[in-house]
């Protein structure tokens, strides 16, 4: 079993997104691990506990959990044994033979959702390959062989195309068949213009022999579409909401047969009841022993016996609130606040996410975290030496790495993705201006004004890994203005230090 992979990233300019991947071994049956993310507000922000409740929280963020996709390089695509295409072929023959079929339904619904998800991803790490692993000299050949790599991978995919124009296929089956068509072309154009682009602005050796083969591809792709009726066309002065739209559509589309269905659960109704029924009996005894020993000292119903029965009920009430406090206080904190099942297109679970969400006080932060924070003086006056706001968020995933095994036997998955996206738009109200007025000598006799950004700085510590495992602690700052995410910046993590700084 290998090492969490973890990312963050801007995704827009109010949401900043974290990816973790969870490798499993496909060996053992369950594979499980734990993360803990610690978010440090400034306290001039305005975000606590008393404003900014849970339900808040877990309304700001958005979760996809899904397989990690199977990986191939886009040479290996149409090549070698068991490739993608040969198995997307098999199920299109099984499909023609019988479409009535359910598991060749199945299958053929299957083996076409992969084989786009598996394109999809092998030519966005051929593009980026090519952009940032390679020098300047080699990226033209790489460029060429791309393109190459890319109209035999479309050609040959549309060579299945008779095998869902015969007799009795159904038009839904049909349709799915176009569509991945389409998706596939949109792919192609728009990651070969993202290529062409990056080797034009930055002015590499070599461009001019391989731009009018990439752009002749990319120009027969959006031909292509229009041949086919296809509505994925953009056009200059246009608003091409359609191509933007589609492809949102058909990416989801051909991505869930990886992306895992959640069905999420309250955690902990039943022990909440129980330690409720709990202070209530609690109460409801001190009550009666009361009652029982104030009748063995008024004989009679008398004011006096009156007043006790009052008291003793107020008492009960007291009681009974004070102990259902502290028994949900004490509950809260060893249980998650959601439990969610993780199950397959096909309805199949293959694990579950509990996760809890509070407010936690320096105090209570563990030392490790206080030296990986390593607040220095700047930031204590800028709070005005009043601890920050720690946002502390966990989560804890189980895979059933067996049944992952046997569903997707014909690729190898072994791992799982999970992305987090954090809206911070809560964390913006009380912010200044973006832009502060300062003023600068121009020359020797005069002077102009300028703008001066007013930024704010959000510190991000993240503790990962398996449960049995050395813990991993990532750190990062979010720096943000009144109009959203400015950047993030991975800082260092000192371990070592046991003093804050001063100065």
């Amino acid at each position: 079993m290998g090492n969490i992979e973890e990312s963050i990233k801007i995704h827009d300019e109010f949401q900043f997104e974290i990816k973790f991947v969870y490798p499993f071994d496909r060996d053992v049956p369950v594979t499980e691990y734990t993360v803990e993310h610690f978010l440090f507000i400034p306290n001039h922000l305005g975000i606590n506990a008393q404003n900014y409740a849970k339900e808040q929280f877990y309304s700001d963020i958005q979760k996809y959990i899904r397989l990690k996709t199977p990986v191939f390089n886009l040479h290996a695509m149409t090549r070698g044994k068991d490739n993608p295409l040969e198995k997307l072929r098999d199920a299109l023959e099984a499909l023609a033979g019988t479409p009535e079929e359910p598991v060749a339904n199945h299958n053929y619904k299957y083996h076409l959702k992969m084989f786009c998800s598996i394109f999809k991803s092998a030519i966005r790490d051929a593009q980026l390959f090519i952009e940032n692993r390679l020098a300047p000299r080699d990226r033209p050949d790489s460029a060429a062989r791309f393109g190459a790599d890319l109209r035999e991978i479309t050609e040959k995919f549309r060579e299945l195309r008779p095998l869902v124009q015969v007799p009795h296929i159904t038009q839904k089956q049909a349709a799915l068949f176009n569509f991945a068509d389409e998706y596939l072309s949109i792919l192609v154009e728009k990651r070969g213009f993202r290529l062409l682009n990056f080797l034009k602005t930055g002015k590499n050796p070599g461009y001019s022999e391989v731009s009018p083969e990439l752009l002749a591809l990319a120009v027969a792709e959006r031909n292509y579409r229009i041949r086919q009726n296809y509505p994925s066309i953009a056009s200059a002065g246009e608003s091409n909401e359609t191509i933007i739209y589609r492809s949102r559509i058909l990416k989801k589309i051909m991505g869930n047969i990886l992306f895992l269905n959640t069905n999420i659960k309250t955690e902990g109704r039943l022990r909440e009841q129980v330690s409720l029924g709990f202070a209530a009996g609690l109460a409801m005894a001190f009550a009666t022993l009361f009652i029982f020993l104030s009748r063995r000292l008024f004989a009679d119903f008398t004011l006096s016996l009156f007043a006790v029965l009052v008291i003793i009920y107020i008492f009960k009430d007291r009681l009974k609130e004070i102990t259902k406090s502290l028994g949900v206080k004490v509950l809260r904190k060893y249980i998650y606040d959601y439990k969610t099942d993780l199950t397959t297109s096909f309805n199949t679970k293959v694990g579950f996410c509990r996760e809890i969400f509070r407010f936690i006080t320096e105090e209570k932060l563990p030392p490790v975290l206080n030296r990986i924070r390593n607040k220095d003086y700047m930031d204590e006056l800028n709070n005005g030496y009043i601890a920050e706001e720690i946002i502390y968020y966990k989560k804890h995933i189980r895979i059933y790495s067996g049944q992952c095994k046997r569903l997707l036997q014909d690729f190898k998955v072994d791992g799982v993705n999970d992305i987090l996206r954090l809206n911070v738009r809560h964390f913006l109200y009380k912010m200044d201006n973006p832009l502060k007025p300062l003023f600068v000598p121009d020359g020797d006799n005069d002077f102009k004004q300028v703008d001066g950004s007013c930024l704010y700085h959000i510190n991000l510590i993240l503790k990962y890994g398996g449960l049995k495992a050395e813990p991993f602690y990532h750190k990062f700052r979010i720096v943000l203005d009144r109009n959203g995410i400015r950047r993030i910046e991975q800082l260092p993590c000192d371990l070592t230090r046991t003093v804050p700084l001063n100065g």
